[in-house]
Parts: structure tokens; sequence; C-alpha cells
């Protein structure tokens, strides 16, 4: 299994350090939050990055929220259970409604 060794936050993306290789999720800023796009990712993928990234800002002390665009109710709903204070989930469908209204 490719562990993870470091997570930190750069000018424009998270960028998730394993032990080969480094997974970069990019993020926008809109309207104070941070909104990262994991809708690519599998339900045990996008919740683990969901959890260890929320942790991390969460650790940091980071005032923004995260907004995690998932790809279906399913992994929504998995992320949404942990009750990480500084996360809200949204499907990527309804998120790109949103914004486009």
């Amino acid at each position: 299994m490719n562990e993870i060794k470091e997570i930190r936050l750069s000018k424009n993306e998270f960028i998730i350090n394993l032990e080969t290789t480094s997974l970069k999720l990019p993020y926008k800023i809109i309207q104070d939050k941070y909104i990262v796009d994991i809708s690519s990712y599998n339900l045990i993928n996008a919740t683990k990055y969901a959890i260890l990234c929320s942790t991390y800002c969460f650790i940091r002390n980071f005032k923004k929220k995260i907004c995690w665009l998932v790809k279906d109710e399913e992994i929504k709903r998995a992320i949404s259970i942990l009750r990480l204070k500084n996360t809200e989930q949204e499907v990527i469908n309804k998120k790109e409604a949103k914004l486009a209204s």
C-alpha cells in the first residue's frame, strides 16, 4: 500500500506526498471556502483524502471551510458521517448548478 508521508497546502493545491508519488488536489477559494473537486476518486480514496486534508487544516487552525465536490450521494454520506467541523460536501452536479446561478 502507498503510505501517506506528508500533507501540505500550497498556493493553489493540497499536496499529498505518498511513499512513491505525490497527489495534487487543486482548489479554488470561493466565498471564503476551499472548493476541492475529488469527484474522480472512488469511495475509499475520496473519503481518505477528505479526512486527511480536513484534519490537516483543522490542526493548523485554518479559518476557511473545505467544500468537497464528490461524485455521488454515497460518498457525500460517508464523509458527512464523520462530522468534521471544517468541511461540507456537495455532489458535483448540484454544486455546478449553484455556481452557475
